[in-house]
């Protein structure tokens, strides 16, 4: 079966249960919160891709959902916004993947993740989708809420078959050393920035120095680091570029990193270069955390659309090539 998205995404599906917080505990520690509630949307995947769909590019979801009311709700709530889930399984005997997700009182969030069936995603699985969705796909994205054996071949075959792969490397490796090849676009945040060049959290950082390092680790055509409130540093093979969030009253950042990829990605998929994807999709998260929540904050495309948020006036703008992005060798 063939397929007609122009985005595909490998991911997860794991929604979560949030509580409210004034700041995050300590190990050992008890802290009174308030506002409890169970959202039934959640994972990195079915976020970005949904995120994407409401920005009126037709987007697949790989990914695997148990057999059971979570999957049950994520498959309804993936359908509802127009998702493409031909490519997603129900596994029969592991349950969903879930979350716990912590808010501060600045909206930040702290969050624990169970994989479930996410785990259960295989290559053939992956194979399967990706070779029934080219050449008609342009973009595939995808993350580490899945096995990332997985998420990597996911970036090498879409690659092969002509697509530009972006890796969102969230939750943060626990590893360094990864096979990166495949991967046109990189976008991790500092934490998940450090752990792919083996520093701890909360190391002093320059972020320029970030990007630069993370290039000439695992020679990635281009990388963006996002930094929440402080935007994003990004590289390609022409230099730095780097743009701050935009000034706004925040509510909640739990859903802006999967806001901003899913953005990206559509603006590839439309033919943006990467420095113009970025910039839209700095100021698309930045419309996310002016509401609560991860899926009722993403922006439709009325709303985002690319005409009212062009790129500015950079130093140094350029358009990086589909090929040199794909890394292509042919």
């Amino acid at each position: 079966m063939k397929s007609k998205a122009k985005i595909v995404v490998v991911g997860s599906h794991a929604p979560g249960i949030f509580v409210r917080v004034k700041r995050i505990p300590k190990a050992g520690e008890t802290v009174i919160g308030w506002d409890l509630h169970e959202p039934l949307d959640g994972g990195k995947g079915s976020n970005q891709a949904i995120a994407a769909a409401r920005l009126g590019v037709e987007t697949s979801f790989v990914g695997c959902l148990g057999r059971d009311r979570i999957g049950d709700e994520g498959e309804r709530v993936l359908r509802e916004a127009h998702v493409d889930t031909t490519w997603m399984n129900r596994h029969e005997s592991v349950h969903s993947g879930g979350g716990l997700i912590m808010l501060d009182e600045n909206g930040v969030p702290a969050m624990i993740t169970s994989m479930g069936a996410n785990d259960e995603l295989t290559e053939e699985d992956v194979e399967m989708a990706l070779s029934a969705s080219a050449p008609e796909a342009k973009v595939m994205l995808t993350q580490f809420e899945i096995p990332v054996d997985v998420a990597l071949y996911a970036a090498r075959r879409a690659s092969q078959l002509g697509m530009i792969s972006i890796l969102n490397p969230a939750p943060a490796p626990e590893m360094v050393d990864f096979d990166l090849d495949g991967v046109g676009i990189l976008i991790p945040n500092q934490t998940e920035s450090q752990g792919l060049l083996g520093q701890a959290p909360g190391e002093d950082y320059d972020a320029t120095t970030l990007v630069k390092e993370l290039k000439n680790k695992y020679h990635i055509p281009a990388v963006i680091v996002t930094l929440g409130e402080n935007g994003f540093v990004g590289i390609d093979d022409n230099g730095t570029w780097s743009q701050r969030a935009p000034k706004v009253d925040v509510q909640d950042t739990s859903g802006a990193g999967d806001s901003f990829c899913a953005s990206l990605a559509v603006a590839i998929s439309n033919g943006k270069s990467i420095r113009e994807a970025s910039i839209w999709a700095n100021h698309v998260a930045g419309l996310s955390v002016t509401r609560p929540g991860t899926i009722g904050s993403f922006p439709t495309l009325d709303e985002a659309n690319y005409e009212r948020y062009p790129p500015s006036e950079i130093p140094g703008h350029s358009n990086v090539g589909e090929a040199e992005i794909r890394g292509e060798i042919q």
